[in-house]
């Protein structure tokens, strides 16, 4: 095979969902994946430094790992391996499951810091301060159990096959993991230009299914849990922080059911279909293009939703924990959303664009140049709205810090202006509360703007709202009196 480099430009610039060109979308979904999985583990990292000895950012510090190594699903298609990569893919299979087996434990295990009715005693501290050790020790084994009594990998989650094509319109070579089922002759796509290439068929059990597809009813078990706790929370005003927190996991959890889950569906049509949906299935729908592209979208649209959910997931539990510990993470952390959403509808209409245009004339890059050019000229728009919903999803909430700084700035803004003795006075608490200067104008930004809104409300007429006081004090005074009479 050539080098890496021409390996990537050619099953890049290669892709055609209508003749099965699809590993491209591969290696674009594995790097993707990767980088979401190091972001996540940066996340958990800063929760976890927040806080080391809190029950509470262990837990989800551990939750972000869990869900970012998750995300490592087809690391195989990083780079052109050969066959000897099956037992490692393999082995990264057992520990995908036993991550996957403990986020299901963990988001049932939310209520221990949350008040959830039905469910108070999981709040015991001898729970929930041993949670993050000992859910991965539950989960190592359960996985340890059903591994010997399946009698190995293959029974448990299923095998793994690797097909190497080399020659056009050939018969492709075929390397089984032991234990893995013989697929037979493997044909090659008879495209000279796309030769050679390789891919990894994994297979799943009904187990492997179960802890794939479960992800979706979990997070929709820990949705309610999280809602019922923000009610609960909202009724005393001094747990108004803490409702805040729950409301952002639900929303977290709500964002991973439905990106996941809306992708779900289709992975089920698929398997009730052909019994299995991994590459393979590629070669057996033969000229059957909508179907073709029907499954293609399908599978890749699962494995990109994985990602989007996690994102987002880890975005809002990081929002929920150190909105009031990392001064502006709120900020940083509305503008990768911004950022990725942004970088995700982009992508997803060029490619759309593409096969549509490469239809009807056979020039895809049209539809990327159709698409790209609006998307750049009205970038701006775009961005103020996604980062509206952001705003929306994620509100501005101010560490002990900043809060001290606002209420120096506002005693400061009382007459309107800031002198130059209260601006050094000003200066001087920013110093001592080590905020930066970017934090400090978005904060002064922010206070005016609150100000200016609560300027330019209507107001009733100082002689207007007089009026309507003695009218109430009347109306107060005769009541009185009837009262006095009647008894």
């Amino acid at each position: 095979m050539e080098n890496v480099l021409d390996y990537y430009i050619r099953m890049l610039t290669n892709i055609n969902l209508d003749t099965g060109q699809i590993f491209g979308i591969g290696i674009i979904h594995s790097w993707v994946a990767t980088v979401t999985m190091i972001y996540l583990f940066i996340l958990a990292a800063l929760i976890y430094r927040a806080r080391p000895k809190a029950p509470e950012n262990r837990f989800m510090s551990l939750l972000l790992i869990t869900e970012g190594y998750k995300m490592n699903t087809s690391f195989y298609m990083l780079y052109p391996f050969g066959p000897d990569i099956l037992p490692l893919s393999q082995y990264n299979r057992v520990v995908w499951f036993f991550f996957a087996l403990l986020s299901l434990l963990l988001y049932i295990s939310v209520a221990s810091f949350y008040p959830v009715k039905g469910l108070t005693f999981m709040r015991k501290d001898v729970i929930r301060k041993n949670l993050y050790w000992a859910l991965p020790v539950l989960s190592g084994i359960i996985i340890s159990f059903l591994l010997v009594k399946n009698g190995g990998i293959v029974n448990t989650f299923g095998g793994a096959t690797y097909v190497f094509n080399s020659v056009a319109g050939g018969v492709a070579d075929v390397h089984l993991y032991p234990g893995t089922k013989d697929i037979g002759t493997a044909y090659v796509l008879n495209l000279p230009d796309y030769v050679p290439y390789y891919f990894i068929v994994p297979e799943q059990t009904g187990l492997a299914r179960f802890f794939l597809f479960g992800q979706v009813l979990f997070a929709l078990i820990a949705v309610f849990l999280t809602r019922s706790a923000k009610k609960t929370l909202e009724e005393n005003p001094e747990k108004d922080e803490k409702a805040k927190e729950a409301r952002a996991l639900s929303i977290g959890f709500l964002g991973k059911a439905v990106f996941f889950g809306s992708m779900v569906f289709f992975m089920i049509f698929i398997t009730v279909k052909f019994g299995q949906f991994n590459l393979l299935d590629v070669a057996t729908m033969g000229t059957n293009v909508p179907l073709l592209i029907l499954y293609v979208i399908g599978m890749y649209g699962f494995l990109f939703s994985m990602v989007f959910a996690s994102l987002f997931e880890g975005l809002m539990f990081t929002y929920a924990i150190l909105k009031n510990e990392i001064l502006g993470i709120d900020e940083r952390l509305r503008k990768t959303f911004t950022t990725a959403v942004f970088a995700s509808i982009g992508a997803i209409l060029v490619l759309v664009a593409s096969e549509l245009i490469e239809t009807f004339i056979e020039f895809g890059w049209v539809g990327g140049i159709i698409i790209g050019v609006p998307m750049i000229v009205l970038r701006k728009p775009i961005f103020a709205l996604i980062h509206k919903i952001s705003n929306r999803i994620m509100p501005d909430s101010f560490t002990t810090k900043e809060k001290m700084y606002l209420d120096a700035y506002a005693l400061a803004m009382e007459d309107g202006t800031i002198t130059e003795r209260e601006r050094q006075l000003l200066d001087m608490q920013a110093k001592t509360l080590e905020l930066d200067g970017s934090r400090v104008k978005y904060l002064e930004k922010k206070h005016d703007l609150e100000n200016q809104e609560k300027s330019t409300s209507p107001k009733i007429p100082e002689n207007v709202a007089e009026a309507m006081a003695n009218k109430i004090k009347s109306e107060a005074e005769q009541h009185r009196k009837r009262n006095i009479q009647d008894e």
